[in-house]
């Protein structure tokens, strides 16, 4: 929990004037008013995790398999469309399984269950693998040392050649492919690869890539898949040469550099955002120093949290202080982009925070999801609980497609609140779109501030445009305070889940800390304790309407009770205000009275909800249907309906 507050410190007086007007036109970047926008690219949109149990095809199939951890990864999936697209999984390889070999000496391989499970990232979540080329499917690579090259090679290829039959190219265009993660850490070197094998399987791996069937469609030639790594911590030379021994090569002849991308990893020390940028920084420099050469390649964060060593509790990872400080890592970081430093080039960063928590730290354990193992049901499920950096890479889905460098305005001395504004359409397109993102301190700061900020629209929009304000705040957007105030259950009742449900997502204001005059919105955060998140949308009346939710599905929790989920179409999705729910049981009439609305007076900004309905006789069995409703308080066509039936 948050500290309690203690004495307050007023801060008077902070007025800012802010103009952003929509006009203009766009080349490389675009300038509106005083303001220079520049194109924006999500680059945030990665997480990743390592699963539990033992590391071989046993193991991971069993971890993979298992219900709760799917259902954790179909949470995930249903935030915003575009809030997480890619997917970083340790030890997915492991998921092949070896069968023999051949008359020549050539393993042959049994892709089920990793096609099982590839089908249910892709087809069914349509989250994009990072396909981390570490794994010993059958010990091939162990009981052949002397053909490390020929092995990787052949089952990087195969593998490759296998999916591409199974998707074709096109489909596969945004999977990502990377080296063994952190080569240098003997947990997970388990090959262990010497020096000089390591660099030999680096090279088989581009091999296998480029080998690998599929051709671009408009210049039938071979697609060419770009290699990501080494994904290393680089400590000192003489604890990590794997890593270093690779770009020392990679600079000496970048022509024939394996790698496309270089990837690294650096974390904070205390959990600040301005530590992970910094130790980015800090690394890049060293490492352009050395290797100047390698300036040309873009760059990554693939594990760019606040602080190492996911399952330490910490109490900040429970409430709006990790939302907060994931927002401003991700701010912070396209500051360093824009500011023409050592990460000018960078191309994403990943968070490692798509785990499966468990008893006792539900919250405190650096994940997306809290997550409560009912094993007092029969049979024991999972009951998960989104968390508030769950909504908050939900807000960040909603930003534009271009970007204003990230302002800073004072609060007092010692604090500031982190402005970040992004636009999209305008310049001849159908209609015009603003987000604006709010940020105050990371801390918990015992006080409540007087912050003002002015935001003045141009005149020749505002007339015909609507905005909408969300929340992130202690206690009215934090599952977890609502949880320790009930004690802390290892299995929470049906009347809490519910109610840490209704605190899940960001609270929305249509009155309260923004009101609107003449055309300017005026944010008063005086009475929002610290620290919180602000997103600011405004809509023109010709945005592009609302499109009908697509692929409506109904999955099991438990007896009566199903989690629902949708996905959103993408070019219309900036201007949702919420979601409605509707439920007909079976054996109704067919009128239109037969259909009830089961999210009344809940607030759903992202694309899911979880229904069990109130007393011993209510059933889930029945029909489903989903709408939106913009800003505007227009509505979307209905999805298609879907009917449940529970087994």
């Amino acid at each position: 929990m948050l500290p309690p507050p203690t004495t307050p410190v007023l801060l008077w007086g902070l007025l800012l004037f802010l103009t952003a007007t929509l006009a203009g036109r766009v080349h490389a970047h675009y300038t509106s008013g005083d303001v220079v926008y520049h194109p924006l690219s999500h680059f945030w949109t990665g997480v990743g995790f390592c699963p539990a149990g033992d590391i071989d095809h046993k193991g991971i199939s069993a971890a993979l398999s298992a219900r709760e951890l799917q259902m954790n990864l179909r949470q995930i999936a249903a935030l915003p469309v575009g809030a997480v697209t890619h997917i970083r999984i340790h030890w997915l390889l492991e998921l092949v399984q070896f069968l023999q070999y051949d008359m020549s000496g050539v393993p042959k391989y049994d892709f089920g269950k990793f096609d099982n499970f590839i089908d249910f990232l892709h087809e069914e979540l349509r989250l994009s693998p990072v396909l981390e080329f570490m794994g010993n499917p059958g010990q091939v690579f162990t009981e052949n040392p002397q053909q490390i090259s020929f092995f990787w090679d052949h089952f990087v290829k195969t593998t490759l050649n296998h999916q591409i039959v199974r998707h074709g190219s096109a489909r596969m265009t945004n999977w990502r492919y990377e080296t063994w993660n952190e080569p240098d850490l003997s947990g997970y070197n388990t090959l262990n690869l010497t020096l000089d094998y390591y660099l030999e399987y680096v090279q088989a791996v581009r091999r296998g890539l480029s080998k690998a069937g599929g051709v671009h469609s408009h210049t039938n030639l071979p697609m060419y898949r770009a290699l990501r790594g080494p994904a290393g911590l680089f400590k000192n030379l003489n604890s990590h040469p794997r890593c270093w021994k690779l770009l020392q090569l990679c600079n000496q002849r970048m022509v024939h550099c394996p790698i496309d991308v270089l990837t690294f990893h650096r974390k904070g020390l205390n959990g600040s955002a301005v530590e992970v940028v910094n130790a980015s920084l800090s690394l890049l420099a060293k490492i352009y120093k050395e290797y100047p050469n390698l300036k040309q390649l873009p760059v990554a964060n693939d594990e760019a949290d606040p602080v190492a060593g996911w399952s330490t509790p910490r109490e900040f990872q429970a409430d709006v202080r990790y939302g907060v400080t994931l927002m401003s890592t991700v701010m912070q970081h396209w500051h360093a982009k824009l500011s023409g430093g050592p990460l000018s080039r960078l191309e994403s960063i990943s968070h490692d925070n798509a785990f499966l928590s468990y008893h006792p730290h539900e919250f405190t354990q650096r994940t997306l999801l809290a997550h409560f193992r009912m094993n007092e049901t029969n049979p024991p499920h999972s009951q998960f609980i989104q968390k508030p950096v769950y909504a908050a890479l939900g807000m960040l889905a909603k930003l534009g497609s271009r970007a204003a460098d990230m302002e800073l305005v004072n609060m007092d001395t010692k604090h500031s609140v982190q402005v970040w504004r992004t636009v999209s359409g305008g310049m001849g397109g159908p209609g015009q779109y603003m987000a604006t993102i709010f940020l105050s301190p990371e801390e918990a700061v015992p006080k409540i501030t007087a912050f003002h900020h002015k935001y003045t629209l141009n005149m020749s929009i505002a007339n015909e445009s609507a905005f909408i304000t969300e929340l992130l705040m202690p206690h009215n957007t934090d599952p977890y305070y609502l949880w320790t105030q009930a004690g802390s259950p290892a299995y929470p009742n049906a009347n809490l889940r519910e109610a840490m449900r209704r605190a899940q997502t960001p609270r929305l204001y249509e009155t309260g800390p923004i009101w609107q005059y003449n055309s300017e919105l005026v944010i008063n955060s005086a009475s929002i304790p610290l620290p919180w998140a602000m997103l600011l949308r405004v809509c023109s009346a010709t945005w592009p309407k609302l499109k009908r939710p697509q692929q409506l599905s109904i999955v099991e929790v438990t007896h009566r009770e199903v989690f629902i989920s949708w996905r959103e179409h993408p070019k219309s999705m900036q201007c949702l205000k919420s979601y409605e729910v509707w439920f007909k049981q079976r054996g109704g009439q067919g009128s239109a009275a037969d259909w009830l609305m089961i999210s009344r007076d809940w607030h759903l900004p992202y694309p899911s909800f979880q229904y069990a309905p109130n007393g011993q006789t209510g059933s889930v069995n029945g029909f489903y249907k989903v709408r939106g409703v913009d800003v505007f308080n227009e509505t979307s066509p209905f999805s298609q309906i879907v009917e449940y039936l529970e087994l």
